[in-house]
């Protein structure tokens, strides 16, 4: 019985033992699943304290590439807008680059005073030279646009000093005419006839008379050739020194005491000229005689305004591009005539307005 007892709690035993034995492993398993999720979880939280470092590095990169991307657009449009604008100015001017307007974004070379740097000094520069040739292309703009409001007030003059020779001349032989008997009469009521014209040519002669009177065309035309003379040689004198070279031109302290006074005298007082007559002079300037403005192909004698500011060249990328001076918005203007506003309403396009619209009511 004993033995039997002893069987059993063997067995038992054996059995407990087994069971100990399954379960430790799992236990142990259990374990090492605990730690590897515990290490898994670590290495998952430290990649998520990396990972907002690396989205701010991504976002920075992001940033920089739409900063380059919109920068090259930028550049890409403007070479675009320029080589339109050249391909536009040789269709129409047969191949004159030159004739391209001023481009969008350009680099002037001596435009923003504040730029400048204090010079005391009496010494020549660019940056002086460069202002007083300014000063003398304004000078120039007004000798010529008052050259041709002279001419126009003489050929005004002309032509109404003519109409009076010509109405006197046919006053002298109606008077003639009138000494006719009236029995030699070639026909019925002559004298009638001849003493009205009397009275009409002699009104008429009055009239042209108190009319350039009026308009004041001698004191004019005395007025702006003295002016005209004057400002002349002193614009020869200026581009004279101008070309000389630094060291064979007159000092600088000397070139302003002896120039600035006669420059502003010579732009402030320039003739008073009428908008119409004003506008009538840029557009015969312009159309008719464009060899004019620009006379040699340097960038110092083209005619300003029709010209614009020294800039650096825009198609040349080099640190030292030329100097150039291109077409501004008012030659464009002044360049549209009324056969091309007829044009644009011939194809059917928008009519375009022109700056000689306002001549229709002031002939």
């Amino acid at each position: 019985m004993s033995e039997l007892i002893n069987l059993e709690l063997k067995d038992k035993n054996d059995k407990d033992n087994d069971d100990l034995s399954n379960i430790i492993p799992k236990l142990i398993n259990d374990k090492d699943i605990m730690l590897e999720t515990e290490s898994e979880n670590e290495e998952n939280f430290s990649d998520a304290e990396d990972k907002p470092k690396l989205i701010n590095k991504e976002d920075d990169f992001i940033k920089e590439i739409k900063k380059n991307i919109s920068k090259n657009s930028l550049e890409i449009a403007d070479l675009r807008n320029l080589t339109e604008s050249i391909d536009h100015g040789n269709i129409n001017n047969h191949g004159d680059v030159s004739n391209i307007s001023t481009p969008r974004r350009v680099h002037y070379i001596y435009a923003n005073v504040f730029d400048e740097d204090i010079d005391d000094s009496s010494e020549w520069t660019d940056i002086k030279r460069y202002r007083f040739q300014k000063c003398l292309w304004k000078l120039k703009y007004n000798r010529i646009v008052s050259s041709f409001y002279l001419n126009n007030l003489r050929n005004s003059e002309h032509k109404w000093s003519w109409m009076i020779i010509v109405i006197s001349t046919m006053t002298s032989g109606l008077t003639v005419a009138n000494n006719v008997e009236e029995s030699n009469a070639p026909f019925d009521n002559y004298k009638t006839y001849v003493n009205v014209m009397l009275t009409v040519s002699s009104m008429t002669t009055s009239l042209i008379a108190a009319w350039i009177k009026k308009q004041m065309f001698i004191e004019k035309i005395n007025d702006i050739d003295k002016y005209l003379t004057e400002l002349n040689a002193l614009c020869e004198d200026l581009e004279i020194q101008l070309s000389l070279l630094n060291t064979d031109r007159l000092k600088y302290d000397e070139f302003k005491k002896l120039y600035i006074p006669k420059m502003t005298q010579y732009l402030t007082t320039n003739p008073i000229i009428p908008p119409l007559e004003w506008k009538r002079c840029i557009r015969e300037i312009t159309l008719d005689y464009p060899e004019l403005l620009n006379m040699d192909d340097s960038e110092d004698n083209k005619m300003w305004p029709w010209y614009g500011d020294l800039i650096s060249d825009p198609k040349n990328d080099d640190k030292d591009a030329p100097h150039v001076r291109y077409k501004t918005n008012f030659y464009r203007k002044f360049k549209k005539t009324r056969k091309d506003k007829y044009l644009s309403t011939c194809c059917g396009k928008k009519q375009m307005k022109i700056v000689y619209d306002c001549e229709n009511n002031n002939p």
